[in-house]
């Protein structure tokens, strides 16, 4: 069963993403819907039909008017971006051929020039794909909308059924193991939770707080770095970091800067900002925001992203860190069990039931008291 199953995924693979991407979004849109049910006192076929409605108008206003400049921007960025990428070789030799001269010692940068070479032979790609990333966003637009109604109308669904979807993975599991998987399904609902909902948190506030910055200093394009910076937010360690290189880079080769200093000087400014931001968001964001429910050391999450990017690409990078957080859980969970240890597994919380909406209290009542209501000819007993 399992070759077959891995085998069915391989031959299915192309549908694979828009599935997975359908129930994250059932997953992150869940509580606003039972939140609405609550609220409107209505049916959940109502609550998901508004959450819905305001999503597709979101998306209608995106894909025009304002949309339509972000992906004229972003497509001027990503060619800034491939300029960049073949100009840094010529800079990079240039500046190996300086000496710096600072009191009585004298700072040979040819001495560094291989490991010079290797960085900007790593980073050159980076910025090169990145730029034609970009660029491709105004072309990629019917496949995106494509790719997006396939989402929307697989994630109503699972939206629509989620509870039952849960209860039926429990009442799949034998009846003594119920309880643990509900209680693996409580500890997995919080992995997830903290990371989805957080990353959208700090990739919100990341990206503003970037742009704000970037064009503050007079950075071009910081509309387009605050976009990438959101984006990569997803990206534990990496994004960050990649963010700041191409902030750095449009900083260094974007000629003139309001502030009036050189090149240089002016990308180590930049350089600085985006270590503020970053440090900021690390020790003040995200112990509020996710805190530690991941509780993954850096070196797997490294090593997570790099499996995950070469298996499953731009989806594998973005889900890496919940994902061997779940399996984490899982195989300790199946460790604990083997050892015969009560495994430490957050229990399901229960959800609130939804009122009943007014009217039906009200009928409900009456019934109740025509039900109670003596019937004519005879005497109420003492």
């Amino acid at each position: 069963m399992v070759v077959l199953a891995a085998l069915l995924l391989y031959r299915l693979r192309q549908l694979l993403a828009p599935v997975v991407l359908a129930f994250l979004l059932a997953y992150i849109l869940h509580p606003l819907v039972r939140r609405l049910e609550i609220r409107l006192r209505s049916s959940r076929g109502i609550a998901v039909g508004l959450v819905y409605l305001i999503i597709l108008l979101l998306l209608g206003g995106t894909t025009t008017g304002i949309g339509i400049a972000v992906a004229q921007l972003l497509a001027g960025f990503g060619g800034f971006l491939e300029r960049v990428s073949q100009q840094l070789p010529t800079f990079v030799d240039g500046l190996m051929a300086l000496q710096i001269q600072i009191g009585p010692w004298t700072i040979d940068l040819s001495r560094v020039e291989g490991l010079a070479n290797s960085l900007t032979s790593a980073i050159a790609p980076l910025v090169s794909r990145t730029g034609t990333l970009l660029s491709g966003v105004a072309g990629a637009t019917a496949s995106f909308v494509g790719n997006a109604l396939i989402v929307l109308v697989i994630g109503f669904y699972v939206l629509l059924y989620f509870e039952r979807i849960r209860d039926w993975l429990i009442a799949a599991a034998p009846a003594p193991y119920q309880a643990d998987a509900r209680a693996l399904l409580g500890s997995t609902g919080t992995i997830w939770q903290a990371f989805l909902r957080g990353q959208l948190i700090l990739g919100l506030v990341v990206g503003v707080a970037m742009g704000l910055t970037m064009s503050i200093l007079g950075v071009r394009y910081a509309l387009g770095i605050g976009l990438i910076a959101g984006v990569l937010e997803f990206i534990p360690i990496f994004g960050a970091l990649v963010t700041a290189i191409i902030a750095v880079l449009v900083a260094l080769f974007q000629g003139p800067n309001p502030l009036g200093l050189t090149p240089f000087g002016f990308a180590l400014v930049v350089a600085g900002a985006s270590i503020l931001i970053q440090q900021i968001e690390n020790n003040v964001l995200v112990p509020r925001i996710i805190g530690h429910s991941l509780d993954l050391n850096p070196l797997v999450v490294i090593l997570a992203l790099l499996a995950a990017g070469s298996l499953a690409g731009v989806v594998g990078l973005l889900l890496a860190a919940p994902a061997v957080a779940t399996l984490k859980l899982v195989f300790g969970y199946l460790y604990w069990k083997t050892v015969g240890v009560q495994p430490a597994i957050t229990p399901l919380p229960a959800e609130p039931t939804p009122p009943r909406p007014a009217a039906l209290r009200r009928l409900w009542s009456r019934l109740r008291r025509l039900r109670k209501r003596p019937e004519a000819g005879t005497t109420p007993s003492a």
